[in-house]
């Protein structure tokens, strides 16, 4: 019996190995709540300077809102009912290579580009991935894929993940992207629902 109680725990210990928590950033404001879901675990509510893991899933609820805060100093605003994944993290500290990607599944988001050099940062949505250059950009993403992408300032490279049509937009620009990758015309103006 005893044999088969520490087979029983050294299968879960080796299905709990194969992920390690690594805190990138911190969940600087948020309201009414939010949650997180780490590999292999349920969903909890994050609480505020909650430290955000790499490969996590954030969520909001209807009304919620959530702001993390990225080692790197680069920032994420999530609005209601959103949800994203940290797929990549690394940062080695001012001048150190880095890489990051957030992959957007639906809502509407605002990112703040930080330390990680400018070439290293991916933002993905179903239909496009996008690259940036000391930026604030504006995405929305419909549950359908449609995208919607808006720069405040810097400049993003927007890219069709199903034609590979490539799109710079500048200051003050914005396009949509359909899930059959057809992109409307680029035009003037904010994001309209974006934090």
């Amino acid at each position: 019996m005893r044999s088969l109680i520490f087979v029983a725990a050294m299968a879960c210990m080796v299905g709990h190995a194969s992920w390690a928590a690594e805190a990138v950033g911190a969940a600087t404001s948020l309201r009414p709540s939010a949650q997180q879901a780490v590999p292999q675990q349920q969903a909890a509510e994050l609480g505020l300077n909650a430290n955000i893991f790499r490969d996590a899933e954030l969520t909001t609820g209807t009304n919620g809102l959530l702001n993390v805060t990225f080692l790197d100093k680069s920032q994420l605003a999530m609005g209601a009912n959103s949800s994203v994944v940290v797929d990549e993290f690394t940062y080695g500290g001012p001048g150190a290579p880095g890489d990051q990607v957030l992959r957007y599944a639906k809502g509407a988001f605002r990112f703040i580009s930080g330390a990680v050099p400018k070439d290293k940062v991916r933002l993905e949505t179903p239909t496009v991935t996008i690259g940036i250059r000391g930026t604030t950009v504006r995405t929305l993403v419909s549950p359908d894929g449609t995208t919607t992408v808006g720069l405040d300032d810097g400049i993003a490279i927007v890219i069709s993940r199903q034609t590979g049509q490539t799109i710079t937009l500048n200051p003050g620009e914005k396009v949509t992207i359909k899930p059959g990758g057809e992109a409307s015309a680029i035009t003037l103006g904010k994001v309209e629902g974006c934090p």
